[in-house]
């Protein structure tokens, strides 16, 4: 018998078999944890009878965005709406505009939100030539965006 062993540990603790108890609820805990199952779908909420990725199948946008870019070789300036190619022509963009209050009208929206954004070397007459086709096609709601 050792030295004060009794006096200083009154209670015997057997650390061995706390180890064990604590290892078998580790492992239990770990073979009943269940991992969920991500799938690879993601919720959306498009159209189902959509074949274009804009107008024409109720695809709507938060707004109807102009870029405008003046185009030095030819003095003139060069006009894109969306995703779209170059529009050349207002009766081009009337008829693009008329398209978009379609489909957000069909997306139950009464306003067509209009932002224009056109570098710094197009002339002011250009922006207002625009801004006018806008408002005579009854798009109020018409913002400048920072190119």
């Amino acid at each position: 018998m050792g030295i004060g062993e009794e006096s200083d540990n009154p209670v015997e603790l057997n650390a061995t078999a706390m180890v064990d108890v604590t290892l078998c609820l580790c492992a239990f805990f770990m073979c009943s944890f269940h991992y969920k199952q991500l799938e690879g779908k993601v919720e959306t909420w498009l159209p189902k009878d959509c074949h274009h990725h804009y107008h024409g199948c109720g695809f709507v946008f938060d707004e109807v965005r102009i870029f405008m870019k003046w185009d030095a070789e030819r003095q003139t300036t060069l006009r894109k709406v969306g995703n779209r190619g170059a529009v050349s022509t207002d009766a081009e963009l009337i008829d693009i505009l008329r398209q978009y209050q379609k489909d957000f009208k069909k997306a139950g929206r009464t306003q067509v939100p209009v932002l224009i954004e056109a570098s710094e070397a197009v002339p002011w007459q250009d922006i207002v030539r625009v801004v006018d086709l806008c408002r005579n096609e009854n798009l109020s709601s018409i913002q400048f965006a920072a190119p």
